[in-house]
């Protein structure tokens, strides 16, 4: 038996050591910055993880085998999809992202990630392979040890490993990958996020409201830097550029993080940048902007171009639906129609055909992968792009470049040629629109086919957005302020809005206030309520 262990022990952590991580090194990084007890103790836990999962090869029962082996399989086929992906694989940021936004994207990645996920079917078949024809000759020979023996070690091993998860706040795992890979899954479990009432609102609004009707539009994954009214080169926008007069363009903004979900919250709770990271979460606590709007006498609405039915998204939970007077979202699945986002614009018609104040959140479906999706064939203006059914690949960057610039072109451009009109934008005096979107995009930089949510040292194109003010020419309020271009970012917008609807002695920064020499343009990545890392990045430095 010893001979047989020491093979699939070897060949195991061969196995991670080229595909997953090379261990070696992490004990290195340790031993120099860490004690000689620490290093110790981590290099021992990894050990009886890579020896309690050898051991998982000589169990005799079949059903147990084939259970213990398909877990083995589906974790390491995750966590090779994700490497190819992001360079580091899957931890607890991505855990969160499934788990939030798996069932609106789902199949959306799976076609941009096609290439990824065939790498890792292939590696694992060669995986599987070896340990086929070594698991014949342990049954051949009947080489078997108790499953119960097997069980308590691997349990002990789990045990050990999730001490460091625990004590290190998930920043350090173990391996092998099986062991990381249920210690995030535990670690996830074990810290829920707060789920119930908001704080209740008391205070009011004392001053005039400068605008009758407050629209926020929060787009889908759109790079500021592809908008040819912030100075690229390919016309992305030419109809924006032809009502120039009718909006103010604050250039590049950095958004609140680069994944849809932490953005939305950021932007729906004013949670600050130094109240970051939300141990607390405060973030799931205070009160909403849909609170404060209330407060202020305006009928609140929620437009989602994104959601389905009445399932929730970007952290909005069922407590959050009593200070929202009119909730809608898509009834059936997304598809293009006679306007980009035609039940968006139709829904934002009826909530402004009333005689109130209104504040309209807004979540378009914007130019989330895969982009050949998110607008008609007759809508390519730059070719050749990607094929519906191609893969994010590093040989097709400028196929992909073309796919992203022609969904900003229909998303964004086409989309407020007719939104700007069915809205009679145009005769309105008393309507502020502030557009920007969740978060930004990368189109394979830094040889990563990620587009956005990478959690650690991020390209910088994910934190970047839009920022545009659409008002009247002759809009006495805006009009006055001295706006510097891209000097702005996301956390600056719910202390806007609360000025705009009336509130005074607003204690965070707004755009109206004056811009430093050098503005804070900051995104973050990775987990926003600490449960893991969390990664400050400035735009300002690209």
């Amino acid at each position: 038996m010893k001979i047989w262990f020491f093979i699939i022990f070897t060949l195991i952590i061969a196995f991670e050591n080229i595909f997953i991580e090379n261990i070696l090194s992490k004990i290195i990084f340790l031993w120099d910055t860490k004690s000689v007890y620490i290093t110790s103790y981590y290099s021992l836990v990894t050990l009886l993880g890579f020896m309690s999962v050898t051991l998982l090869f000589f169990i005799k029962e079949k059903i147990y085998f084939f259970l213990v082996s398909f877990l083995l399989l589906f974790t390491y086929s995750i966590e090779l999809v994700y490497k190819d992906i992001n360079s580091i694989g899957f931890g607890l940021n991505e855990l969160s992202l499934v788990l939030n936004e798996g069932d609106a994207f789902a199949l959306d990645a799976l076609i941009t990630y096609g290439i990824s996920i065939k790498k890792a079917l292939f590696i694992l078949l060669i995986f599987v392979f070896i340990f086929f024809v070594i698991r014949k000759i342990i049954v051949k020979k009947k080489i078997f040890m108790k499953t119960k023996y097997i069980m308590v070690f691997l349990l002990f091993a789990f045990i050990l490993a999730y001490s460091i998860t625990f004590k290190t706040t998930s920043a350090t795992q173990t391996r092998p990958n099986i062991i990381k890979f249920l210690n995030t899954t535990l670690y996830y479990a074990s810290n829920r996020l707060y789920y119930g009432e908001r704080e209740i609102l008391h205070e009011k609004a004392t001053l005039t409201e400068k605008y009758q009707n407050i629209i926020l539009i929060v787009d889908e994954s759109i790079g500021g830097e592809y908008l040819s009214i912030n100075g690229y080169g390919t016309e992305t926008t030419p109809y924006l550029k032809s009502i120039k007069n009718y909006f103010i363009n604050l250039g590049l903004a950095s958004s609140g993080a680069n994944c849809s979900a932490k953005s939305n919250l950021i932007l729906m709770s004013g949670i600050q940048l130094a109240e970051l990271p939300d141990m607390n979460n405060r973030a799931l606590k205070k009160a909403t902007i849909f609170q404060y709007a209330k407060n202020a006498g305006y009928k609140t609405h929620y437009i989602s171009g994104q959601g389905l039915g009445l399932k929730l998204q970007n952290h909005i939970t069922q407590y959050d639906l009593k200070y929202i007077d009119n909730f809608s979202q898509l009834e059936e699945s997304y598809q293009h129609k006679n306007m980009p986002e035609e039940d968006v614009i139709v829904k934002t018609v009826k909530a402004l055909n009333n005689r109130e104040k209104n504040f309209i959140f807004i979540v378009k479906h914007g130019s989330h992968f895969p982009w050949e999706e998110s607008y008609p064939k007759n809508e390519r203006h730059f070719l050749p792009t990607l094929e519906v059914s191609n893969s994010l690949s590093l040989d097709y960057k400028l196929e992909a470049v073309n796919s992203y610039l022609n969904s900003i072109r229909y998303n964004v451009d086409l989309f407020f040629k007719y939104f700007l009109q069915e809205i009679d934008f145009f005769s309105k005096d008393d309507t502020l629109i502030i557009y920007t979107s969740d978060h930004g995009q990368s189109i394979l930089e830094e040889g990563r086919t990620s587009t956005h949510c990478d959690s650690t040292n991020p390209p910088l194109s994910q934190g970047i957005v839009p920022l545009i003010l659409f008002t009247n020419p002759k809009d006495s309020f805006l009009r006055n302020i001295d706006f510097k271009l891209n000097s702005y970012n996301h956390y600056q917008l719910f202390p806007t809005l609360q000025t705009l609807m009336g509130y005074e002695n607003i204690s965070s920064e707004t755009i109206f206030d004056e811009v430093n020499i050098r503005p804070q343009q900051v995104f973050v990545s990775g987990d926003i309520f600490g449960r893991v890392s969390l990664q400050e990045n400035d735009i300002s430095t690209r």
